[in-house]
């Protein structure tokens, strides 16, 4: 038996900026139906949060449920943004641009997405977002923007 022809399956860009914008517009519906519903508003940075909780005097003793309670929301913001920065750096890939330029864009575009959500969210009787989530809505980009960066180098067979 000889070797298999390995399929190539090609994605216009037009389908990639839909994507993204189904992407973006999901986002969107997230954060607007956690605002209608917001427990409690968190106060400080996340950083703040993970500091009370490792605390003895106002967490007792450091469990993982008040460990993955402190650092949720980072986990949230990085899961939301990387699919986005991944199909934001897809869609501005170009052969003519360099990488660095597509991944500036990228990232800036991603700090300004997650900036305009925070503008809107001073709109809403029930604040979602901090300041700090910024820092990790641009790190998922990145991420994101890194797997899209990857895609061409990397192949997946999946052997029967």
């Amino acid at each position: 038996m000889g070797r298999r022809e390995v399929r190539v399956v090609r994605v216009p860009k037009g389908v990639t900026a839909v994507l993204l914008l189904l992407t973006s517009a999901g986002m969107l519906a997230i954060f607007y139906l956690l605002s209608q519903h917001a427990y409690v508003r968190p106060t400080g940075s996340s950083a703040d949060l993970l500091r009370r909780a490792m605390t003895a005097e106002e967490a007792g003793t450091l469990t993982p449920t008040r460990l993955i309670a402190s650092l949720w929301p980072v986990a949230a913001n990085l899961g939301l943004f990387v699919p986005w920065g991944f199909l934001a750096f897809v869609a501005l890939d170009r052969p003519q641009r360099p990488r660095s330029m597509t991944y500036a864009i990228t990232i800036l575009g991603g700090i300004l997405f997650a900036s305009a959500i925070q503008v809107w969210d001073m709109s809403m009787p029930a604040r979602v977002t901090t300041a700090s989530d910024a820092v990790a809505n641009g790190v998922g980009t990145f991420c994101g923007a890194i797997l899209g960066h990857l895609r061409k180098q990397v192949r997946v067979r999946f052997d029967y």
